[in-house]
């Protein structure tokens, strides 16, 4: 059982449950994926199961917290194990809404709830040498069906843009393995040819705040 949050649909504690005995003892990437792409299309078809969610969210009772804060705006936490061996997380799209492009942390299995969730991958053209660039080049592009799902790496090895290219609400579902210990994502200008750290929000006040006090005391 997840200790954290017990008032989860059965559905998705079921996948929770098969994941964690799933994953527990499996250090290969690869396996990792090729396990979550098998069992996450059976949460993905279950339109019930998202119509229940979606109910909640919007009359703002029950499972899940969309209230949490985290780095994307559209990102809705549904799990996140105890041990950080994995988390499930909720995306709610907008007509043509696509996040910037980005890096992350860890290997996860991308999924479409709705039909046209896209994923553009890139490729990182520079060596990584100099801090604040970086040169780009699309790698390739998919426009996932409901059921249907992609997978994406770590750090330069996973960087793209994902969203919704049509003019209705799209929902995707993305599972993410274990977080590496950098701290924060990179976010891209693909123009300007421009690198940026993102933290999650309660580290980026941390950050902020750090500034501002050394702002202060030389003002002293």
């Amino acid at each position: 059982m997840n200790p954290v949050n017990r008032t989860m649909p059965a559905e998705i504690q079921d996948f929770y449950d098969r994941c964690t005995t799933g994953l527990a003892n499996q250090d290969d990437t690869q396996a990792c994926i090729s396990f979550v792409k098998a069992e996450l299309p059976r949460l993905l078809l279950n339109k019930a199961l998202f119509m229940g969610l979606m109910e909640n969210i919007v009359n703002r009772q029950g499972y899940p917290d969309a209230m949490r804060p985290t780095v994307f705006d559209n990102e809705i936490p549904l799990f996140v194990h105890p041990d950080g061996l994995f988390s499930l997380r909720l995306y709610l799209w907008g007509p043509e809404e696509f996040t910037y492009p980005h890096d992350h942390n860890s290997w996860g299995v991308l999924g479409a709830v709705s039909p046209g969730f896209e994923v553009i991958n890139y490729r990182r053209e520079d060596d990584g040498s100099r801090e604040g660039f970086a040169r780009l080049s699309e790698s390739e592009r998919f426009l996932l069906g409901a059921g249907e799902t992609c997978h994406t790496l770590p750090f330069n090895d996973g960087i793209h843009i994902t969203g919704n290219p049509d003019d209705s609400a799209v929902l995707s579902l993305n599972f993410y393995g274990r977080v590496l210990p950098r701290g924060y994502l990179y976010r891209f200008n693909i123009h300007k040819q421009r690198a940026y750290r993102v933290y999650p929000p309660r580290r980026k006040k941390e950050i902020l705040a750090g500034q501002a006090l050394e702002f202060l005391r030389r003002g002293l």
